[in-house]
C-alpha cells in the first residue's frame, strides 16, 4: 500500500462490516467459552461494503450475545440487593461476558478521552471569565463592553464552524480529527499569552479562530457517544461527558487564586498564567485522544479492540435497530427529508432556551455580586463558584444514573425541572432588592441546574433518532448551532458589563426565556409520546397482517 496509502487509510478510517453469510460455531481461544459468529465474519471484518443500507439486509446477528441464565442465577439477580446495586452503578453487569468486556474498554477509553477533551475546552472558556475578574479588565482597559465583544467573536467562529466541521468528521477518522483540534487549541492559547497590553484586537482574532476550531468538538462527541451506546446507556455517559466541563469550572477559580498567590510578583500578569496552564494541559490530551478514541463501531481500528470485540460493537447496534453505517454521503435530497419531522424544529429551540439561560451564571454575575456588592476578596469570589459546580455535578450524576436505571425515558422531567429553577431564580435576581440569603439561594437555583440540562437534551435526541445516523448527526449539529447564533449578539445587549452587578435586563430576559424553554419541553414530550403511540399501533397492525397472511397460507 505504501506510506501515503497507509496514512490515508488511518486518517479516513474506512467503514467496513463483516458479511453475515451462514453460521458456524468457532472458538477464539481454547480457554474461552465457544461463541456464535457469522462464517468468515472475523476474516472479513475489514472488507468494505459498498451499499450503505447493507446493515439492514439481514437480521442475522454478527455474534451471539444472548444471556442464558440458570434458574439459580435468575433468582440471584431478582433477589440480591448487591447485584441490583452493581446494576445501578454499571449497566454492563447484566450483559453477556463478551459484551461486558467490550463495554469496559469502551467506557474507559472513549469516556476518558472525551471527558478530558471537554474539560480542556470548557476550561479555556471558563478561564476567560476568570481572567476578566482577575486582571484582564484592567490590563486591556476593558471599560466599554470589550469582554462581550470578545465572547461574541468566539461565538461567531463557533457558529460558522459547526456544519463544516460535522461534514469533515464524517469523512475523517474521529480520533485524528478531534485530537488534532485539541492540539491546535494548545497552540492558539500560547498565542493569547503573546497579545500585548495595546493589542486587544489580536486577542479578538485568536478567540474567533478558537471558536471556529472548538465548534466541531461538542456535537462531534455527542454524535460519537450516540454511535457507540444504546438508548438506555446514554444518559449517564452524556452526563459524565457534560460534568467534565463543569469540573473545569471548579478548577478555574481555585487555579487562578493559586496563581495569584504563587506568581503575583511575576513579570507575566497572573491571568496570563492561566493560559500557560491551558496550553500545557491541552497538548497531551490531544495526543491521548489520537491514540485511544475508538471512532464508530463500523469504522473502528482501535488497537485495544480484538476482532471479536468489533463484532460485539456491531451486534450491539444491530440489536437496537440502529443504523450501522456512519459514512452515508450528505445530499440535499436527503437533508430535505429531515425537515419533514418535528425534531429539527423543536430540539434546536429547546436547546437554545437552555444554552442561553446558562448565561445567568456563565456571565460573571455571581462573582461581580460578591466582588462589588459584598466587597469580598479574590479568595472568596474565585472559589465560591466552584461550590455551585460541585453541587451541580453531584445532582446531575444522581439524576443520570437514576434515569438510565429506569430505562432512560425521563429526560423531559429533568429538563422541565431545570427551567422551573431558572424561572424562579432569575425572577428573584431581576427584582434584586431581596435579602442577602435570597441572593445566595437564587444564584444556586440558576447555577446548579446548568450541569444537567445539556446531557438530558442530547441523550433525548440520540435516543429518538438512533435508527437514522445522518439525521441524528444533522439534528445534533443544528440543535447546537442555533443556540450560538443568538449567543453571538444577545449578551452584548442584555448582559452589558456596565450594568454589573445587578443585570436587571439580563435576569428578566433569562426568566422569560426559561419559561419558553419549559413550554418547548412540554411540546417535545407530547410529540415523543405521540410518535411512540403511533409506532406501537403500527407494530400491532403489522403483526395482525402477518398473522392473517400466515393463516391464509395454510388454509
Amino acid at each position: 500500500m505504501g506510506f501515503f496509502g497507509t496514512l490515508k487509510s488511518h486518517l479516513v478510517a474506512t467503514e467496513s462490516l463483516p458479511p453475515k453469510v451462514g453460521w458456524t460455531r468457532v472458538t477464539t481461544n481454547e480457554s474461552e467459552e465457544p461463541v456464535h459468529m457469522s462464517k468468515k465474519g472475523v476474516e472479513h471484518l475489514v472488507s468494505v461494503v459498498e451499499d450503505p443500507q447493507y446493515s439492514d439486509v439481514s437480521e442475522e446477528p454478527y455474534i451471539d450475545l444472548e444471556v442464558r441464565l440458570t434458574p439459580e442465577e435468575a433468582l440471584y439477580r431478582h433477589t440480591s440487593r448487591w447485584y441490583k446495586l452493581k446494576r445501578f452503578l454499571w449497566d454492563g453487569a447484566d450483559k453477556h461476558p463478551l459484551e461486558q468486556q467490550y463495554l469496559l474498554k469502551l467506557d474507559f477509553f472513549l469516556l476518558s478521552s472525551s471527558c478530558l477533551g471537554y474539560f480542556i475546552k470548557s476550561l479555556n472558556q471558563f478561564n476567560i471569565t476568570t481572567a476578566y475578574m482577575n486582571g484582564m479588565e484592567e490590563y486591556y482597559s476593558m471599560d466599554n463592553n470589550q469582554y462581550n465583544y470578545m465572547t461574541a467573536l468566539f461565538t461567531v467562529g463557533y457558529v460558522i464552524g459547526q456544519i463544516p466541521s460535522n461534514l469533515v468528521l464524517h469523512r475523517l477518522s474521529a480520533r485524528y480529527y478531534l485530537g488534532g483540534l485539541e492540539v491546535l487549541w494548545a497552540f492558539l492559547t500560547v498565542l493569547m499569552i503573546l497579545c500585548g497590553r495595546n493589542n486587544i484586537h489580536s486577542l479578538y482574532a485568536i478567540r474567533f479562530v478558537l471558536g471556529l476550531l472548538e465548534s466541531g468538538y461538542f456535537p462531534g462527541l455527542e454524535w460519537l457517544l450516540g454511535s457507540n451506546y444504546s438508548t438506555d446507556e446514554l444518559s449517564k455517559r452524556s452526563a459524565l461527558f457534560a460534568v467534565s466541563g463543569s469540573v473545569s469550572g471548579i478548577v478555574s477559580g481555585p487555579l487562578q487564586q493559586l496563581i495569584i498567590e504563587r506568581f503575583g510578583a511575576s513579570s507575566l500578569p497572573p491571568f496570563k498564567w492561566m493560559f500557560v496552564f491551558d496550553a500545557i494541559i491541552s497538548f497531551p490530551v490531544g495526543i491521548y485522544t489520537m491514540f485511544v478514541d475508538p471512532n464508530t463501531p463500523s469504522t473502528t481500528d482501535a488497537w485495544y479492540f480484538t476482532e471479536q470485540d468489533r463484532l460485539v460493537g456491531l451486534e450491539r447496534r444491530r440489536r437496537i435497530g440502529a443504523e450501522l453505517t456512519t459514512r452515508t454521503p450528505f445530499t440535499w435530497a436527503k437533508v430535505k427529508t429531515f425537515f419533514g419531522t418535528w425534531h429539527i424544529y423543536v430540539f434546536p429551540l429547546l436547546f437554545l432556551a437552555f444554552n442561553n439561560t446558562c448565561s445567568a451564571i456563565g456571565q460573571p454575575t455571581f462573582q461581580s455580586w460578591m466582588k462589588i456588592t459584598l466587597g469580598k476578596p479574590s479568595e472568596i469570589y474565585n472559589l465560591y463558584p466552584s461550590y455551585l459546580k460541585v453541587a451541580g455535578i453531584i445532582v446531575t450524576l444522581g439524576f443520570a444514573y437514576g434515569n438510565d436505571f429506569l430505562g432512560g425515558r425521563k429526560n423531559a422531567s429533568f429538563i422541565a425541572l431545570y427551567f422551573v429553577c431558572l424561572v424562579v431564580g432569575c425572577a428573584l435576581l431581576a427584582h434584586w432588592d431581596i435579602p442577602q440569603w435570597w441572593h445566595w439561594t437564587s444564584f444556586y437555583l440558576v447555577g446548579v441546574p446548568t450541569a444537567w440540562g445539556q446531557p438530558f437534551i442530547f441523550s433525548w435526541v440520540n435516543r429518538l433518532l438512533f435508527k437514522n445516523d445522518m439525521k441524528r448527526s444533522f439534528v445534533v449539529v443544528v440543535t447546537n448551532t442555533l443556540a450560538y447564533v443568538t449567543g453571538a449578539w444577545v449578551p452584548i445587549v442584555v448582559w452589558n458589563t456596565n450594568d454589573q452587578p445587578e443585570y436587571h435586563l439580563g435576569f428578566t430576559y433569562t426568566a422569560y426565556l426559561a419559561l419558553f424553554g419549559l413550554i418547548m419541553t412540554l411540546v417535545a414530550y407530547h410529540l415523543t409520546q405521540r410518535d411512540e403511540r403511533l409506532a406501537r399501533e403500527l407494530g400491532q397492525a403489522q403483526l395482525l397482517l402477518k398473522s392473517r397472511q400466515e393463516t391464509e397460507l395454510y388454509m
